[in-house]
């Protein structure tokens, strides 16, 4: 055995002057404290099977997929915190009555801005019209003309915008107040909404599908018998007409506006000026036609007045069973000294 610390060889067990064997042995040289166990570092056994080393594929490049991947990572979002009086309650999906008077009010809003642009294009094309009827004698200023072209582009850039945000909103109203009234009435409409969509967008249909459709609607939320033959009224009458002026003006200007002549020109001008004002007309129609309907599908209800004290009086005495109908009267309002009235907020 060989001492780890002064690396000298100690005497065999069985020499003169070694430890008894169990004993503790120490080293004879250094006195350290000689390991019972000798560790000795030896290589692996050759014998041992080993795993096979599997073969590195070549670099192939990013991963590639045959088909557009499906799977994707959940979107997450915090729960709700519980507050003092338990969960959260889940709010009620909203009543097809009110997604139809919310629609109202937002294209009520859009027509109206579509009447004020409209009453705009119209003023400043009558004044384009004047500034050329003046021309005609003397010349004129470069800052009206100016003026007057940028409020012409500008006002013909908004108002087509505003117009056909109107029919949108238009076309997706009289799609809820139709599915409310076949609700209603237990039948189905006549016509499909896409062909009310195409023959509303279509040249020459568009003068009467859209003026039928809304009758049609008009029949159904009137509670009138399916059997019968659809009638317009005033309201929708009074839309029809301004929207087919609207559209027949509108595609006269632009007709006329091709024309390369300086009489062509100024005729253009004055269409131009007409469809504007026709145009501000079937909007005013389209608010008045839409409320009046939308009231007729989905009506609000609204209080219908207080009562208020008009007359306090002693009622007159009458003999017999006659007492009794005399106070009747008196609390009715009827009677010769006053009653109660209805006053209406």
């Amino acid at each position: 055995m060989i001492c780890p610390r002064c690396g000298r060889p100690q005497p065999p067990p069985d020499s003169p002057g070694a430890p008894r064997p169990g004993a503790t042995r120490y080293c004879v040289h250094c006195g350290r404290v000689l390991a019972g166990v000798r560790w000795v570092a030896l290589p692996p056994d050759a014998l041992r099977p080993r795993e096979p080393r599997r073969p590195r594929r070549p670099y192939a490049g990013p991963p590639r997929y045959a088909a557009t991947p499906r799977w994707s990572l959940r979107t997450w979002m915090p729960a709700p915190e519980p507050g003092p009086d338990g969960a959260l309650p889940v709010p009620p999906p909203r009543e097809p009555e009110e997604v139809l008077r919310r629609t109202a009010e937002l294209l009520v809003r859009v027509a109206t801005a579509t009447l004020a642009l409209s009453g705009l294009g119209a003023l400043a094309e009558a004044w384009r019209y004047g500034l050329l009827v003046a021309s005609r004698s003397s010349a004129l200023s470069s800052g009206p003309l100016a003026f007057s072209d940028a409020l012409v582009t500008l006002v013909g850039l908004l108002a087509p915008v505003a117009a056909l945000a109107t029919g949108v909103l238009f076309l997706r109203w009289l799609h809820l107040g139709r599915e409310i009234a076949a609700a209603y009435s237990g039948t189905r409409p006549a016509r499909r909404m896409w062909a009310v969509v195409v023959g509303s967008v279509l040249p020459g249909p568009n003068l009467t599908v859209p003026g039928a459709a809304l009758t049609e609607l008009e029949h159904t939320a009137s509670a009138l018998p399916a059997d019968a033959r659809p009638w317009p009224s005033a309201p929708v009458r009074r839309w029809w007409v301004a929207w087919d002026a609207s559209v027949v003006l509108g595609v006269a200007a632009v007709l006329r506006g091709l024309g390369e002549s300086t009489q062509a020109l100024a005729d253009s001008v004055l269409l131009h000026a007409i469809a504007d004002v026709a145009a501000a007309v079937a909007a005013w129609a389209t608010v008045r036609v839409v409320a009046h309907l939308t009231e007729l599908l989905a009506p609000q209800l609204r209080p219908a007045g207080r009562e208020a004290v008009v007359g306090v009086g002693s009622p007159a005495e009458e003999p017999g069973g006659d007492s009794a109908a005399a106070e009747d009267r008196v609390a009715a309002g009827g009677g010769r000294s006053g009653g109660v009235g209805t006053e209406v907020g």
